[in-house]
């Protein structure tokens, strides 16, 4: 069996696993060496304004990819955080009141096995005044009414405590379940921002493509030393690359709401 800490530190592999290959997966646009050396010369016989408009736009993108690696891996991590908390309370949720339920559990069948004895002497005792009446024999029929009248009282009594202990018992697993929907109920509150995660990301890969798109077309105008295409070029790639931050802080913000759902969830259930 597992330790705990050996468990956290798989959890923790885990999640640099997925981090760093979100990141190889989102690896940002960067010129080759030879479109790099393309572009220079290109930025150098091009006129000041927009020698300075593609430096400061290639720039600008450059660090704008940065944000976008860094969102990458924090909505990496905090969504695995996410999973894990949310199946760890509803594995606790399951055992809500369990202690309380096992014990009323226990005394209820200690009881019953307790009165057997008695249960069975009724039976008895109810059979003998059977025999007794087929006997038509009033003094053993008032023996045997006699014996079967008390051992009944004592019955009523025992069947009144068993009764009692399987309402507990019952009441108990009524409280538990409500518990357990009630958490459940703050739980899936969350689905709703897993739906706007999900909106969120597809509307970042539909403009992702877009951008890879237009950066297709700002190699081949730098081949062509086309600077004010060029310029053009990275002006879509900047509305694009700030289109999918948005998009990615949305997504990241959503995970944010889902991981203060799994909180109330844990305080309600602490409480419980």
């Amino acid at each position: 069996m597992q330790s705990p800490f050996l468990f956290r530190v798989i959890c923790l592999t885990v999640v640099m696993l997925v981090a760093a290959a979100t990141t190889a997966f989102a690896a940002p646009f960067e010129f080759t060496a030879t479109a790099k050396t393309a572009f220079d010369q290109m930025v150098e016989e091009a006129n000041s304004k927009t020698a300075n408009e593609l430096e400061q736009s290639y720039a600008e993108l450059q660090a704008l990819q940065q944000q976008e690696i860094g969102l990458d891996s924090r909505i990496s991590a905090l969504h695995y955080q996410n999973e894990e908390r949310d199946a760890s309370i509803r594995k606790r949720i399951r055992t809500i009141d369990s202690a309380k339920i096992s014990a009323l559990e226990a005394e209820l069948s200690q009881t019953e096995k307790k009165f057997e004895p008695l249960f069975e002497l009724y039976k008895s005792h109810k059979a003998q005044l059977s025999i007794a009446k087929a006997t038509k024999n009033k003094d053993l029929i008032a023996i045997a009414n006699a014996q079967a009248e008390i051992t009944k009282s004592a019955v009523q009594a025992a069947n009144a405590v068993i009764d009692a202990q399987e309402a507990s018992l019952k009441k108990a697993k009524s409280d538990a379940s409500a518990k357990m929907k009630t958490i459940r109920g703050i739980l899936e509150t969350a689905d709703a921002h897993e739906t706007r995660i999900k909106s969120a990301k597809s509307t970042a890969s539909s403009v992702k493509k877009l951008f890879t798109t237009e950066s297709k077309v700002l190699v081949q105008n730098v081949r062509k030393k086309d600077a004010a295409a060029a310029s053009l070029s990275l002006a879509r790639m900047l509305i694009y690359e700030r289109q999918i931050l948005i998009q990615k802080a949305n997504a990241h913000y959503y995970e944010q709401q889902i991981s203060a759902v799994i909180s109330k969830a844990e305080e309600k259930l602490q409480r419980y």
